[in-house]
């Protein structure tokens, strides 16, 4: 994977196809951007749907998540 913070403070993840053969399999990226000098965290995961990703989310986390949405949704007007 590669991770990389531009001067204007953007951070770039760059998945490479074993990246997305593991998540296909299952296997979640937990990226810390404290490498980056960030102070968060980042889970990258794949599921065929929102919905699947929300339902793994929620088996691991034992607590139920909102809706999922997708970016176009978050991003019209209310």
């Amino acid at each position: 994977m590669l991770r990389a913070k531009l001067s204007n403070g953007l951070y770039i993840l760059g998945l490479d196809a074993e990246n997305v053969r593991r998540l296909q399999k299952g296997h979640s990226i937990l990226v810390s951007l404290a490498e980056l000098g960030g102070t968060d965290d980042i889970c990258i995961m794949f599921g065929e749907t929102l919905d699947d990703i929300k339902k793994e989310l929620e088996a691991n986390l034992d607590a139920p998540l909102p809706e999922a949405q997708t970016l176009e949704e978050l991003r019209k007007p209310q």
